[in-house]
C-alpha cells in the first residue's frame, strides 16, 4: 500500500501513530481505516468497546452468520 499523503497513519482507537506502533488496515462500511497491534485485540475480542469509533457498527453479530 502506498500512500501519496504525507500524513502519518494513526489508529483509530488509541490515535498512536504509525511511527509509534504497527498499523494494521481495515474496512468497514466501506470505510477504510487504522488499528495499531495492540488494539486490535479489543475488536476482535470486545468490538462494543470500540462501536463509538465505527457508524452503524453492529456489535451483536453472533459467529455463525460472519464465517460459513
Amino acid at each position: 500500500m502506498t500512500d501519496t499523503n504525507n500524513e502519518l497513519k494513526k489508529c483509530i482507537s488509541c490515535q498512536r501513530e504509525e511511527n509509534i506502533v504497527p498499523l494494521v488496515s481495515i474496512t468497514y462500511a466501506k470505510n477504510a481505516t487504522w488499528i495499531c497491534t495492540q488494539c486490535l485485540p479489543t475488536l476482535i475480542h470486545d468490538p462494543s468497546r470500540l462501536q463509538h469509533k465505527f457508524q452503524n457498527m453492529n456489535t451483536e453479530n453472533p459467529p455463525e452468520q460472519l464465517i460459513d
